[in-house]
C-alpha cells in the first residue's frame, strides 16, 4: 500500500525540470528547453519550442525560469508553494530578547516566487536562513524589532 498519491502532471514537470537544473537555481539554459519538453511528452517541434522560448524569455536572457514554465504548461495546477505561512521564532537567550524578556515572536512569511523590489523587508539571519529553502521570501513580524539568532 502506498501512502504517497500519484504524481500530478505539474509535480512531474517540476521534477523533470529540476533534473535539468542540478544546482537547483530555479532556471535552466534556454538550450535545454526542448529536452525538458521532450522528457515531458510535450509538443517539441523546433518552431513551437522557439515560440515558447520567446514567450518564457522575452528579454532574451538565455534562461527559462521554473515558475513561468509551470504556469505556461500547467496553469490550473497547484504549485505546491504556499503564498504565505505563519513563522514563529524563539530565542531562549535573555540578552537577545527585547527588555531581556524571553518570548517567541510571531510573523508571516511571504513566498513571492520572484524578487520584488517593492516588497523588501529585513535582511536578518532568520530571513537568510529561510532563503536557503525559499529564495524570494519576505518576513513580516508582529513586533517592531526583528528577532535575533544570537
Amino acid at each position: 500500500m502506498s501512502l504517497v498519491g500519484p504524481e500530478s502532471p505539474s509535480e512531474q514537470a517540476r521534477r523533470v525540470f529540476q533534473s535539468f537544473d542540478p544546482e537547483d537555481n530555479g532556471f535552466i539554459p534556454d538550450s535545454l528547453l526542448e529536452d525538458v519538453m521532450k522528457a515531458l511528452d510535450l509538443v517539441s517541434e523546433p518552431e513551437y519550442v522557439s515560440l515558447v522560448k520567446s514567450k518564457l524569455d522575452p528579454e532574451n536572457l538565455g534562461i527559462i525560469l521554473l515558475g513561468p514554465f509551470l504556469l505556461e504548461f500547467f496553469p490550473d495546477q497547484d504549485s505546491g508553494i504556499p503564498d504565505s505561512f505563519p513563522v514563529y521564532h524563539y530565542n531562549g537567550l535573555k540578552q537577545s530578547n527585547h527588555n531581556e524578556r524571553v518570548e517567541y515572536v510571531e510573523g508571516t512569511a511571504l513566498v513571492l516566487g520572484f524578487e520584488d523590489p517593492m516588497v523588501r523587508t529585513d535582511d536578518t539571519p532568520v530571513k537568510r536562513c529561510l532563503q536557503t529553502r525559499w529564495p524570494y521570501i519576505e518576513l513580516l513580524w508582529t513586533t517592531d524589532r526583528s528577532p535575533s539568532l544570537n
